[in-house]
């Protein structure tokens, strides 16, 4: 596995194809008079991540994949990123989906397409799910 997105895995071999990650700061920009306007750092942009996925039909069902995708997105559930070395990357939303298919049989069903998924960080409260056994007590 090289990454994994909440419950969707990504494998090296069948699906992944490139990865960027976007840090960026904000700045406020004050005039002044006669002189160059002064810069006032005012913190993190939230980080960004984005994934260029190939889907095949030699290694997935790609209507599958993208359901499973779009599905997330529709959501809107905050999801953990984590790479497969194991590490933890953080909690982000996906913010856009984009695709271009590159071969469909000749009924239109998609033999290989790729797809690129941003994701952006969630700083929110993200809620975990909690079992409750039959007496009410929590377990985890």
């Amino acid at each position: 596995m090289f990454a994994q997105l909440g419950e969707i895995k990504f494998d090296l071999i069948t699906y992944f194809n490139g990865i960027e990650e976007t840090n960026s700061y904000n700045y406020a920009e004050h005039p002044r008079i006669n002189q160059k306007p002064m810069l006032q750092f005012l913190g993190e942009n939230l980080q960004e991540q984005s994934i260029k996925l190939n889907f095949h039909t030699n290694f997935c069902t790609p209507e599958l994949e993208i359901k499973k995708l779009k599905e997330a997105a529709k959501k809107a559930t905050p999801l953990k990123f984590i790479k497969g070395n194991g590490e933890y990357v953080g909690v982000f939303v996906i913010s856009e989906i984009s695709s271009v298919t590159e071969q469909a049989s000749k009924e239109g069903y998609i033999n290989s397409i790729q797809l690129d998924l941003k994701l952006r960080e969630y700083t929110g409260k993200v809620t975990t799910k909690t079992k409750k056994s039959a007496k009410g007590v929590k377990v985890q």
